[in-house]
């Protein structure tokens, strides 16, 4: 009976339950495929009970195997409240912390959270690497990251990660960017105005693509996007010459200076959630908790230096 609860094989059912093929749960957890089949093959064996079967090249989890991968979600946040537990007893903050962040996230916040870190405790090692929120999620989920910010635009569905507690940071408009002539004197934009300007949309980031096509819609029109890039300068650059009109979430402005006008949209009016993900918990983890802690006050001093109601610093959580 005790192997039924092998918590490798368990996190294999449950990311198989996820991703619903086992070449993409090896990918997920840098295994074969005929490992991961050897694994959960084990654990079927084990439970007694039938866990899978096929429907066409997806593996479906039968009523046992989503039982199990229910509680599994329970047991790995205990196991990682447990080792937080024990991590609180030494009473020093060490360690690595395997951070990741997008790009405008990456500029703006974690620099300086790093920093405050390293000052405080110098045996505190932060590691940061790119990821975009729809990779950064699962590697979180699988082990591979210990931190991870994210965004979610408010008019896209919430991002849905079992396992993982999302710590809000800061709340963003997003803007409208314009050239800078004719000189626009309105403090906000009605999005129907702009129903005849040519836009400029972003190539990869296909949740703000999506959210600029919805927020249009909503506004009766479909935007004209003749020019696409995922480069912030490009795009800024492309709207001062006078080639369209881009949407631009607040924090990404940060790092970036261009001749342009922004404003605040209407009719909807946007804007985006920027948070911290972690494993469900592991958030009072010593180190953890100084690496959110760290990026909490790198949001409150970055929300006090831009002064605009664009960027709202959220609460503690």
């Amino acid at each position: 009976m005790a192997e039924l609860f092998d918590v490798r094989r368990l996190r294999l059912l449950r990311e198989l339950a996820q991703r619903g093929t086992l070449a993409a749960t090896a990918a997920a957890v840098a295994l074969t495929p005929s490992a991961v089949s050897q694994q959960l093959s084990a654990l079927q064996r084990h439970a007694a009970t039938p866990l899978l079967r096929r429907e066409g090249r997806r593996l479906v989890l039968t009523e046992a195997a989503r039982v199990l991968v229910a509680h599994t979600e329970h047991i790995l946040a205990e196991l990682e409240r447990a080792q937080a537990a024990v991590a609180g007893l030494t009473g020093s903050v060490g360690g690595t912390v395997r951070l990741s962040a997008f790009p405008t996230a990456a500029a703006a916040l974690v620099p300086g959270a790093i920093a405050a870190c390293g000052a405080e405790h110098p045996d505190l090692h932060v590691l940061l690497e790119e990821r975009e929120t729809h990779d950064a999620l699962p590697a979180l989920r699988s082990g591979r990251l210990d931190l991870a910010l994210i965004y979610e635009y408010d008019l896209l569905p919430a991002v849905a990660a079992p396992g993982v507690e999302l710590l809000g940071l800061v709340s963003e408009s997003l803007l409208v960017a314009l050239p800078p002539t004719p000189v626009r004197t309105e403090p906000v934009l009605p999005l129907a105005e702009l129903r005849e300007h040519r836009w400029i949309a972003p190539s990869g980031d296909t949740a703000l693509r999506r959210t600029l096509q919805h927020a249009c819609a909503l506004a009766r029109f479909a935007p004209e996007v003749e020019h696409t890039s995922d480069d912030l300068t490009v795009i800024l650059a492309l709207v001062a010459a006078g080639l369209g009109v881009s949407l631009v979430p607040q924090l990404a402005l940060e790092s970036v200076a261009a001749d342009v006008q922004l404003r605040p949209v209407t009719g909807p009016a946007l804007s985006r959630t920027v948070s911290v993900a972690v494993r469900a918990g592991a958030r009072s983890h010593p180190a953890l908790a100084e690496v959110i802690d760290a990026l909490r006050t790198a949001a409150r001093l970055l929300g006090a230096r831009t002064g605009t109601g664009d960027l709202r610093v959220l609460g503690s959580c």
